[in-house]
């Protein structure tokens, strides 16, 4: 069993930098397009899901997606997917953890816009906590649900991830728009493993 460790976060989603934790096996960036750019350069490919065609509630579990990228959401009480500004959204159904699970042994990467939302799919700004690949981190998100966050495993498949908001005082519900699933040959996990020693690195002056 392995052991999933926990880091506090006390700045905005927003301001997240790249960075290689956990033994060199996770890469964590804020940046959809650092995100592309480290998974192409493994001899990977993305897929988005914008969950423009779901609507309503949904009994538990909700898949989507095709072939390596297929997806499975998760949730105590059902998925419900509303709109948020123009975008529609996945969130649960009930204030309790969202789970996507990966099928295919090729998912490395996955990242999207997570948020948390009330009743009435109004953005409210808290904490959020998203486990990947045996490691979770809580955010301080700014309520921005253009906040990106991806995770790239260098050691091995992506079975899932968790999506969770902390709120003591108000019922809240994980969110999430735009997931992104990054497939990766599984040969190439040996360059994604590289790239993130050279993340890791920092130069002295």
């Amino acid at each position: 069993m392995s052991t999933s460790t926990t880091f506090k976060i006390t700045i905005a989603l927003s301001t997240l930098l790249v960075s290689s934790i956990a033994s060199s096996a996770l890469i964590v960036t804020n940046s959809s397009s650092t995100f592309a750019a480290i998974v192409a350069s493994g001899g990977g490919s993305i897929s988005t899901e914008s969950f423009e065609t779901y609507n309503g509630f949904y009994a538990s579990p909700l898949t989507g997606g095709s072939g390596d990228s297929a997806w499975s959401a998760a949730a105590v009480g059902g998925i419900f997917c509303g709109t948020v500004g123009t975008s529609q959204v996945l969130s649960t159904n009930n204030p309790v953890p969202l789970t996507i699970s990966f099928a295919s042994p090729n998912v490395f990467a996955v990242g999207g816009n997570f948020f948390s939302t009330d009743s009435n799919f109004n953005i409210v700004p808290g904490l959020i906590t998203i486990s990947a690949a045996g490691v979770s981190y809580v955010y301080a998100s700014d309520g921005s649900s253009a906040s990106f966050g991806g995770f790239i495993s260098t050691t091995g498949a992506i079975d899932w991830i968790k999506v969770e908001s902390i709120q003591t005082t108000q019922n809240l519900y994980a969110t999430v728009d735009n997931l992104v699933v990054g497939v990766v040959p599984s040969p190439a996990v040996l360059a994604l493993g590289a790239l993130a020693g050279a993340f890791g690195r920092r130069r002295r002056n």
